[in-house]
Formats: C-alpha cells, sequence, structure tokens
C-alpha cells in the first residue's frame, strides 16, 4: 500500500471518530464562541479573546483525536504504518476542520465588532487554528490521558489570552503570532509579515516535537532491531 493511501486511510478513519463525538465538539466550539460573546461590548480586547480562544476548540479536537486511538495507532504500526503516516493522516482531516471553524469565528466577530480590516481578521483567525493543530499534536502525543492534556491546553491558550500582545510572556508562546495579526486586523496598519513568519516557524516546530513525541508513543521496538 502506498504512503498517499495510508494517510488519506488514516484521515477518514479520525474523521469518522471526530465525527461520533458530536457533543463534545460542540462544546469545544461554544466554549471559545462565548468568551468572544460576553466580551462583545468590551471593544477590540473582544476579537483577540475569541480569535485567541478559539485555538481551545482546534486544538482540543486534536487532543482528542491522538488521545482516543493510542491503542489502535499502535495495532497499525505493528501492521505496517508508520507514525508519520498517522500524524499526516490527522493534518489532512484536520486542517479543513480547523479552517472551517476559523471560518465561523471570523464571520461572527466581522458581523459583531466591525474591525478595520475584516480580511486580516480571517487570515488571523485561520493562522490560530493551524497552529493549533501541531500543537495539539504535540501535547497529545507528550501526555497519557485526556485531562493531562486538557489542562496543557488549558493553561497555555487561558494565558495568552491573559497577556498583551506585545508582552515577553506572549512572544514565547505558540499563538503570538496570529495574535498579532488580529491586533493589526483592528487598525488601519499594523504588522503583518513578521507576525505571518513567526506563525509558520512556531507551527513547523511544534509539528518536528509532535513527530518526535509520537514516535515514542506509539513506536515498536522489535527484539535486535531499532523502534519502527
Amino acid at each position: 500500500m502506498s504512503a498517499l493511501r495510508r494517510v488519506m486511510i488514516m484521515a477518514e478513519m479520525h474523521g469518522r471518530d471526530l465525527i461520533r463525538r458530536r457533543v463534545a465538539l460542540a462544546l469545544l466550539v461554544a466554549l471559545p464562541l462565548s468568551f468572544y460573546l460576553v466580551s462583545v461590548g468590551t471593544g477590540d480586547r473582544a476579537i483577540l479573546a475569541g480569535g485567541v480562544g478559539m485555538a481551545f476548540a482546534v486544538s482540543g479536537a486534536t487532543l482528542f483525536s491522538v488521545l482516543s486511538s493510542a491503542e489502535v495507532d499502535q495495532r497499525l504500526v505493528l501492521s505496517g504504518y508508520r507514525p508519520l503516516d498517522l500524524l499526516l493522516g490527522r493534518v489532512l482531516f484536520l486542517g479543513p476542520l480547523g479552517l472551517a471553524i476559523s471560518v465561523l469565528f471570523s464571520s461572527v466577530m466581522v458581523l459583531g465588532s466591525d474591525p478595520a480590516r475584516p480580511w486580516l481578521t480571517f487570515i488571523g483567525v485561520g493562522a490560530v487554528a493551524l497552529v493549533s493543530i501541531p500543537f495539539g499534536l504535540a501535547v497529545g502525543s507528550a501526555v497519557p490521558r485526556e485531562l493531562e492534556g486538557t489542562l496543557v491546553l488549558i493553561g497555555v491558550v487561558g494565558v495568552q489570552m491573559a497577556v498583551e500582545a506585545g508582552s515577553t510572556v506572549s512572544r514565547v508562546l505558540p499563538f503570538h503570532g496570529p495574535q498579532e495579526i488580529i491586533a493589526s486586523s483592528m487598525t488601519a496598519d499594523g504588522q503583518i509579515a513578521w507576525p505571518l513568519a513567526a506563525t509558520l516557524l512556531y507551527g513547523a516546530a511544534l509539528m518536528v516535537l509532535a513527530r518526535s513525541f509520537s514516535t515514542g508513543r506509539v513506536g515498536v521496538t522489535l527484539h535486535g532491531s531499532t523502534p519502527v
């Protein structure tokens, strides 16, 4: 079986698994959306809260996809799949899902807050979604259970929402680049190129971490050989 075929099968399998969790997915989307709705009267801060808070929805769905199929993943590796196939299969499904959620969030916030550059709001929130996927993959591959993973997501996303976009703490967190883009969408000018570059670099670094952690989580050591 070709590598592309294996990745496509993984995307379909994980998609079916997440779709069965309709209530959980609805709650994941409703939580950050409520962050925006309750703060819509506070002005520009509302868009930042909603846009960055959306990371919890996408990274949460990614986390559940990883942790709910740990045993299945090991069986697949034993049958000939590679950890990279499992990782790319999840990305193939979660990428479009995350972008669809970001379009929903952006549309609500553009209508409710009327930012100066609404097109940039869509880009910023889309960047949040794209970073959320490798972030959720890295966390899900590093922690053993959903409770610990959820607490990590709440901690990182919560701190990112609480601190100012230009602060030192914000700069070392994964959603600083998207946060800067969303902040720029609320003014007639503001940085775009550097935050986009930072987003891509952080996302790539998180994918490398996720790849490393996933090999340790589902890799199988054959007797007298190296881990598969």
